[in-house]
């Protein structure tokens, strides 16, 4: 299966300690606040890159999965997937692969629409990480 994975809680270049001692909830909840500015870059993107003719399932199938998940090195991370089928069988992961790296064969170019937003919206992601971030250390009086 496919995964598209957001890593972005080392752009906020804080001390391994400091990210270590963070409650998995704090943790879940700055990496869902990046996943939602994502998300609403990757619809944009979808908008702007892909004839308007279409039935909207991509970016309806942009699904941000909330379990806090660890690579083997111990970094938190959540996953954001296309999710579901179309009613040809088609699933959705398969048309953003497609759409995103292209099909030669098939006549289908790389729009790279995930790529450029991902990019377009990584610092506003980090941004909302660290309002997060920041009311945590309000809430404990820091």
């Amino acid at each position: 299966s496919m995964k598209f994975e957001m890593e972005g809680l080392d752009a906020l270049i804080l001390g391994l300690e400091e990210l270590a001692a963070l409650p998995d909830e704090v943790l879940l909840e700055m990496l869902e606040a990046e996943a939602e500015v994502i998300k609403a870059a990757q619809v944009r993107s979808i908008q702007e890159t892909f004839s308007a003719q279409r039935t909207h399932q991509l970016e309806q199938s942009l699904k941000v999965n909330s379990q806090l998940r660890r690579s083997r090195n111990g970094d938190a991370y959540i996953t954001m997937t296309p999710s579901g089928t179309r009613e040809n069988g088609v699933r959705n992961a398969e048309v953003a692969f497609v759409e995103e790296f292209g099909a030669k064969n098939r006549g289908i170019p790389a729009h790279q629409w995930m790529r450029r937003a991902n990019e377009s919206a990584a610092d506003d992601a980090v941004e909302a990480a660290a309002r997060v971030y920041d009311q945590h250390l309000e809430d404990k009086g820091l």
